[in-house]
């Protein structure tokens, strides 16, 4: 199970060739490229300049399994504006080969007492379908993360079986689903087949019980249990990268000295490293 990527998101400011130099350097197999102009891949790019990055990343081995966009559906007018900019990602993706483009769903809230507005149920199934049928033109697939209102395994199965599209998937970010309460067995076995990528992270719950997000910890230092849950998938074939999403920009927590990837990357591999040659150990004894 060598299938280890990275999110660039903590990579604000790096070129292409930092990026890949890095990658490849410390043995992860796969890159989730983060769009926007802050990170060196966005839609603003030249056709020159995405065959420039696509060499980079195929010579030195290396795959592209999603662009990480900040597309976030709610069913609301504001889709239409949120549409315009995917159909520009899936573009960037199609040209970089990627396999899929990572959209939200729902409102980012930091409070379970935060008022937000419903979403409208039919019109996210709506615009999803519509999303799914322009990527599908360009061999691209619609990725959904288990976020905000839609992060769980129940929440979202409902969902995909009504937009009813076989390139919708899901990635499943394993600390969302935990924050409201759902065990990781029933995430995987409800997510299924579409459970295509995996972001990695760790964490422990907030004192306060209102808070929805969980405190950001180094990989193996947290209460995710992450063994368990990449042996679930494992179990139930998933055949996707596990990839380290290291929200620096984001996250208060992991803006202070040790939190940087130079630190934290090599960290990840080494803790992945370990915990296959203890799975092959423990294979062999069975």
């Amino acid at each position: 199970m060598q299938r280890l990527a990275f999110s660039t998101i903590p990579c604000e400011g790096w070129t292409m060739e930092e990026i890949v130099g890095v990658a490849k350097e410390l043995g992860f197999q796969g890159l989730e490229l983060r769009e926007g102009e802050a990170w060196s891949i966005h839609t603003g790019l030249a056709p020159h300049e995405r065959l420039q990055a696509l060499q980079a990343v195929k010579t030195a081995g290396l795959t592209i399994t999603n662009i990480g966009s900040s597309v976030c559906f709610t069913g609301r007018d504001g889709d239409e504006e949120q549409f315009r900019h995917f159909k520009e990602v899936v573009e960037l993706a199609r040209d970089l080969g990627a396999q899929g483009v990572r959209v939200f769903l729902g409102y980012f809230t930091t409070r379970r007492d935060q008022a937000v507005p419903d979403i409208p149920y039919e019109n996210l199934v709506s615009r999803l379908q519509q999303a799914c049928d322009y990527s599908a033109d360009y061999g691209v697939q619609v990725w959904i993360e288990t976020h905000n209102e839609y992060a769980t395994g129940r929440s979202l199965r409902k969902l995909l079986d009504h937009v009813s599209r076989r390139n919708c998937k899901v990635i499943y970010d394993v600390i969302h689903p935990l924050e409201e309460g759902e065990k990781p067995a029933d995430t995987i076995a409800l997510l299924g087949a579409q459970c295509v990528h995996v972001h990695i992270k760790d964490g422990i719950p907030e004192d306060d019980p209102m808070m929805t997000n969980w405190k950001y910890t180094k990989v193996g230092e947290g209460r995710i249990p992450l063994s368990s849950i990449i042996r679930l998938l494992e179990q139930a074939g998933y055949a996707g990268y596990y990839s380290l999403e290291w929200e620096t920009k984001w996250r208060s927590e992991l803006q202070v000295p040790g939190m940087e990837p130079e630190v934290i990357f090599p960290s990840y591999t080494a803790y992945m490293n370990r915990f296959l040659l203890m799975e092959g150990n423990r294979g062999a004894a069975e």
